[in-house]
């Protein structure tokens, strides 16, 4: 998705204007192990990551309207030294608006860990409200934004352990930091990331963002250049039901932009979002994204704010050793993977590995590669599966025809392509210009590709009913309005919806009936559970791909 935002350093309180600094609250103090072990349970992790916490600072709780105002932390808390604090609490309960700008930087030997305290951090703004954010973070390096439960380490809560010990089928609303932002604004995150570098999130859960439900990036200063957006940790992160993007990472607005070295992206879950579910751009050396589950994307495809906004993912490289590994992409309208190679002066050559990927489910392209790449760059798809190559493009772009290939790709990727052992299914070839598996063509060399069937890979558990496939459900609207002449929708009996992030099962067929208002026709379901580990037991769980059911 290609937007122009505005910098996240220069947010604006817009809610009857910023409140007053609650009352100060915590201070420096020392602070005991914060409790024992879990006893060594097989499948919970061991408590102890972060170590115990010394020295800890509580900031104030919520103010008289729900707001936690700090956009300068170390100058609004003076006496606090920010070079060797451990740990930084958020006192638990209901905010309306979090921003916590200028965090210190700090070294990889000890980052500053930053989590909830005494309960669960709800962030969540009242309906109507005008404010043109809910959640804000900036500045810094080497620090921790955690809700994991962990005695030992002094985060979280247990009464809000998330998915810890695998118990991602009760994690919805029980994760430690909570952000809901109830669709309030189209421009809004479910937490907006600028200004920092060398960071680490994990064990939120993001849901309702009226944009995307993560975003990440920095601007150019003064001299033009843009710092870069290195060393960042993503994983154990619960995403769901977004209007745009589950995660928005670097920037598509044209050079220069910050370079994404060593970024890992791993254990997430994004799931049911309006355009893409993963979106990252701007990668560099180091980069790996692995073991993640991006599930249901594009369910927004017929009225996305414009056309090509409708993959599962979207990913962006620029230069380095890259790699998607044991990945589940299921579910996208245009293509399930929309990929772009874009260096930048100074870059270094690009090798790019997508390897025992699952590919699932899609209306037309399965991956489309693009930009621009040449000599001393290569690009290896080794042992990716693709299925449910069905084409159904064409109900909302009736100009659009059966592309007959797994993969597009742009002439002016002219650098090295190899598949190898690759499996698909259906009538499709696998690229343009090659019958069968095996072959050369151009730049392209096939070695090994099987043209078969290709198992499912089901979840332990989606919590949808039985036997609904992932471009069944989509988000409701009632007007296609990114087809000619914007016609209504007209939703058959049985069919699946969400709408304001609830799950409803048509009891007739019916048109402009929005789902809440509209009980005689709409069956309210149950919530998604969204346990999307790989089943266990099963050749995929044996390949190793997906959310696996392993120690946490």
């Amino acid at each position: 998705m290609v937007r122009s935002l505005a910098l996240l350093g220069l947010v604006v309180c817009l809610v009857s204007g910023c409140s007053e600094d609650p009352p100060e609250g915590g201070g420096p103090q020392s602070q005991a192990d914060g409790g024992t072990s879990d006893g060594g349970t097989s499948e919970c992790e061991a408590f102890g990551r972060f170590g115990a916490p010394g020295t800890t600072f509580t900031l104030p709780g919520p103010g008289p309207t729900g707001e936690l105002y700090i956009p300068d932390v170390q100058a609004r808390f003076p006496s606090v030294d920010w070079s060797t604090l451990d740990r930084l609490y958020i006192p638990a309960g209901r905010y309306t608006l979090i921003n916590l700008g200028n965090l210190p930087d700090r070294s990889a030997s000890r980052p500053l860990v930053i989590t909830n305290a005494g309960g669960q951090v709800v962030i969540r703004p009242e309906p109507g409200s005008t404010q043109g954010y809910i959640w804000s973070v900036s500045g810094g390096s080497h620090w921790v934004l955690t809700g994991r439960y962990d005695p030992d380490s002094g985060t979280g809560d247990a009464n809000f352990p998330g998915h810890r010990c695998g118990a991602y089928a009760t994690s919805r609303g029980r994760y430690g930091i909570l952000s809901d932002d109830i669709f309030l604004n189209g421009g809004h995150m479910g937490l907006g990331i600028g200004g920092a570098r060398a960071f680490e999130l994990e064990y939120l859960e993001l849901t309702r963002a009226g944009f995307a439900g993560l975003r990440i990036n920095r601007s150019a200063g003064s001299d033009g250049k843009v710092p870069p957006l290195d060393d960042i940790l993503l994983h154990d992160l619960y995403i769901h039901d977004t209007a745009s993007e589950a995660i928005y990472f670097g920037s598509t607005q044209g050079a220069p932009t910050p370079l994404g070295s060593n970024l890992k992206v791993y254990n997430n879950r994004l799931v049911r979002t309006g355009t893409e579910s993963l979106q990252i751009q701007n990668l560099g050396d180091g980069t790996e994204v692995h073991h993640n589950v991006f599930a249901f994307g594009a369910l927004d495809w017929r009225a996305a704010f414009q056309r090509y906004q409708d993959n599962n993912s979207q990913a962006q490289v620029r230069g380095g050793h890259i790699r998607f590994h044991h990945n589940v992409f299921v579910g996208g309208a245009g293509a399930l993977l929309n990929f772009f190679a874009q260096a930048e002066t100074g870059d270094l050559p690009l090798n790019v590995e997508f390897a025992d990927n699952y590919f699932a489910d899609t209306l037309s392209l399965g991956v489309y590669l693009g930009g621009t790449a040449g000599a001393g760059s290569t690009f290896l798809w080794e042992r990716n599966a693709f299925r449910g190559l069905d084409f159904g493009y064409a109900s909302v772009y009736p100009d659009t025809t059966d592309p007959g290939v797994v993969f597009g790709k742009a002439a002016t990727l002219t650098s090295p392509l190899t598949f190898k052992d690759n499996q698909w299914e259906g009538g499709r070839k696998l690229i343009a210009g090659l019958t069968g598996g095996s072959g050369t063509v151009g730049p392209v060399t096939a070695t090994g590709n099987v043209n078969g069937a290709v198992s499912v890979l089901n979840f332990v558990d989606t919590g949808l009913p039985a036997g609904t496939t992932s471009r069944q459900l989509e988000m409701w609207t009632d007007r296609a309005t990114l087809a000619p002449n914007s016609p209504e929708v007209t939703y058959a009996a049985g069919a699946l919806v969400m709408h304001d992030g609830q799950l409803y099962r048509a009891r007739a067929q019916n048109t402009n009936k929005p789902p809440p208002q509209n009980a005689s026709v709409w069956e309210l379901l149950s919530l998604p559970v969204d346990d999307l580990r790989t089943t266990p037991g099963t050749a995929w769980a044996e390949r190793g791909v997906g959310l696996l059911d392993v120690v946490r």
